[in-house]
């Protein structure tokens, strides 16, 4: 598999036969691989859940653009990770998906992968196994194989939402300024969102797309999320007082 994602490394095909005792680790600290990922990638059936605390926001992706929770205001700093724990109440879906992922093939059904790399993946005490001794899939695998499935449904229609967001030319290139009272200020650069002023003046047309195919309640949660830009001050100053700590 190549042009792995992020924090994907060493992806092979789960098997049952060379990972029968393998299993993953569920422990409060084991996010620690997205501790310094600022921004994390988001598809839109979780926008209106993680819309109260985190900023969704649009990043360039090739020719076009991606959707992506703002966690930190500069590269390298996630803050809503405090030694391995996410200390927010929305875990991100990516997050939760990790370290599997779907593998498609250019003939046959897709297969759900592992990154054998990622600490979390292991054999022995702290891991609850995907297979039991005869090979059978367990509950934790069977829950697995959904979110990974729902997963790669949604980042397609997530996609779709970007490319209607290009073509209709509602995006915009932001600046965000965050500051934390007696504390830090931040800024960063090179993110867009959506133009309310465009999208008050869209098309009917454009308009009636965006709701057949199910996305403008996505556009909306994704205005309201910026409301929680803010808040990332106070995470900010905790952060810098951590950091001097």
């Amino acid at each position: 598999m190549s042009d792995l994602p992020l924090f994907y490394s060493s992806v092979v095909p789960l098997d049952s036969q060379a990972h029968r005792a393998h299993g993953v680790s569920t422990a409060a600290d084991r996010f620690g691989f997205a501790a310094r990922a600022h921004i994390i990638p988001a598809v839109a059936e979780e926008f209106a859940a993680a819309a109260r605390e985190i900023p969704i926001v649009f990043a360039p992706a090739g020719t076009g653009h991606s959707a992506v929770f703002l966690c930190g205001l500069k590269a390298q700093t996630n803050l809503f990770i405090t030694e391995g724990r996410w200390n927010g109440a929305y875990l991100p879906a990516y997050l939760r998906r990790f370290p599997f992922i779907l593998g498609e093939r250019p003939a046959g059904d897709p297969l759900i992968c592992v990154d054998t790399a990622h600490a979390g993946f292991g054999v022995g005490e702290g891991v609850e196994r995907l297979f039991d001794d005869e090979g059978k899939a367990t509950p934790v695998l069977n829950a697995t194989v959904k979110l990974v499935t729902d997963y790669a449904g949604a980042a397609k229609r997530t996609e779709l939402l970007c490319t209607k967001l290009q073509e209709f030319g509602l995006l915009r290139s932001v600046t965000l300024d965050v500051k934390a009272p007696d504390g830090p200020s931040a800024s960063i650069h090179g993110l867009f969102i959506v133009d309310e002023a465009k999208l008050a003046a869209i098309s009917e047309a454009a308009l009636l797309e965006l709701r057949r195919l199910n996305l403008i309640g996505a556009v909306y949660a994704h205005l309201f999320s910026l409301g929680a830009t803010q808040a990332l001050a106070a995470r900010l100053k905790d952060h810098a007082v951590q950091t001097a700590a």
